[in-house]
């Protein structure tokens, strides 16, 4: 016996305090901004887009509840940076660790912010950045907490077809390599949100899409936020407002033009997922506002008659949860295994391997099993899942699967770096992120399920 046919389609959404700030956060030209392997330059040369900081916070004031969201447009906030950053906000902002998400755009194009590099051309500016970014979200989170107002966070599923499966494979050699692979089809989703105040203007607009920003590869000398700064620009120019990028679970996802030296591939990726947000956008029913099935309109044939129809109520709920377990270790060269590579005085690219595989050696320590944590919010009928990991697209396509009736926008690299979440098939190839992956075969089963029996008790 089949179901009952749905009656309405959902239009998540959140009406509560939101307020909405931006700051231009673009580091120094001259920092040292080698971020590829294969980049032969080691200092930035100009600017090709802003890098920007934007801040998000979510009120509802008779819970007396607020959560604040910053973004940046880096590659990432390595885990003690992460770490000394959020200490110092949540300390200043007067937050508990589950109400703040801080959240790297991932842009490949930007600086990779390691102290340690000080001694490199460029690299006595990257402390100062560092140094600098605690005043400036904390200056940015009192701007959007001053513009707050009543407003409505309302979302829609639309599709974009940027994103390609990178897992593919040199047809000459037979190497795993990581580039576009048209054979295995690629998530398509772009999830928009769109906050509209009282007035009926909108405030911001949201964009999770799950795809690296690696438009541009080792050729670029141009600190640039990637495809995400052309798609800011566009739908900023076409709807108003802020537009805020929400990096998906992308581990698996590269843009249809990856690698390349000039901005224009930046720019043709960022107008086609911004042209698939504002499709989106115009899909989606006004605030407050929903299809429903009304009955039959006799014709020719019985007509099934659709209208948006005000709903009863908008849910005002925000909840959070950090939640925490423990993982095991995959099988990694030792400190002294790495030390002894190194001085064997490999050349460029291989020392930029071994270097970073000392960096995931220093996040884990020499155990067999490391931390894992992550945060879920529930901003009325949508949420937010943001790792430290990279997760395979599959983690954001089975919760999304799950939850069919809520908005499930997932974010990656959040609040440190714990590096990539591959699915069990992959463990059995040479793939890069099973290469560098931290945590052994399952662990992206394992934080799925962690992430879905949240979202299950707070819904």
């Amino acid at each position: 016996m089949s179901s009952a046919p749905r009656s309405r389609l959902p239009h998540p959404e959140f009406r509560g305090r939101i307020g909405v700030a931006r700051r231009d956060a673009t580091p120094p030209v001259g920092i040292y901004s080698r971020a590829w392997g294969s980049a032969a330059h080691d200092v930035a040369e100009g600017v090709h887009q802003p890098l920007l900081a934007t801040c998000l916070v979510f009120q509802d004031e008779a819970a007396k509840t607020e959560l604040v969201f910053l973004a940046l447009d880096i590659m990432v906030f390595w885990q003690e940076e992460a770490v000394r950053l959020r200490k110092a906000l949540l300390g200043r902002l007067r937050l508990q660790p589950h109400q703040l998400i801080v959240h790297p755009s991932h842009s490949h194009s930007s600086p990779m912010l390691l102290r340690k590099h000080a001694d490199r051309e460029g690299g006595h500016l990257i402390a100062p950045y560092l140094d600098s970014l605690p005043d400036l979200f904390s200056e940015l989170v009192a701007e959007a907490r001053a513009a707050a107002c009543e407003a409505i966070l309302g979302w829609g599923y639309g599709k974009c077809s940027m994103a390609f499966n990178r897992d593919a494979v040199d047809a000459g050699s037979n190497r795993d390599i990581c580039g576009l692979n048209p054979e295995v089809p690629a998530d398509d989703t772009v999830l928009v949100g769109r906050v509209t105040g009282a007035d009926g203007r909108i405030l911001a607009t949201i964009v999770n899409y799950a795809c690296h920003p690696v438009s541009l590869g080792g050729g670029n000398k141009l600190l640039s936020p990637d495809y995400i700064g052309p798609m800011r620009e566009l739908i900023e120019k076409s709807v108003g407002g802020t537009c805020v990028f929400f990096h998906g679970a992308s581990g698996d996802m590269t843009p249809r033009r990856s690698y390349e030296a000039s901005v224009e591939a930046a720019e043709a990726n960022g107008r086609e997922l911004g042209y698939a947000a504002l499709a989106t956008l115009t899909a989606m029913p006004a605030p407050g506002m929903q299809l429903e099935y009304q009955g039959i309109e006799e014709s020719g044939t019985a007509l099934g008659l659709w209208k948006l129809a005000k709903k009863s109520s908008i849910s005002t709920e925000l909840r959070a949860e950090r939640l925490t377990t423990t993982l095991p270790i995959r099988d990694m060269p030792t400190r002294a295994d790495i030390e002894a590579a190194m001085a064997a005085n490999p050349n460029r690219y291989e020392r930029e391997r071994l270097e970073r595989a000392m960096d995931r050696r220093a996040i884990v320590g020499d155990g067999a099993e490391g931390d894992f944590y992550f945060t879920v919010w529930k901003l009325g009928d949508g949420f937010i899942v943001s790792t430290p990991a990279e997760p395979y697209s599959q983690f954001q396509v089975a919760l999304r699967a799950r939850f069919p009736e809520a908005a499930v926008a997932v974010l990656n690299a959040t609040d440190g770096c714990l590096n990539y979440l591959p699915p069990p098939d992959t463990f059995q190839r040479d793939v890069y992120q099973v290469r560098v992956a931290l945590y052994q075969r399952g662990a992206l089963e394992t934080v799925r399920e962690l992430a879905s029996s949240a979202i299950e008790r707070m819904l």
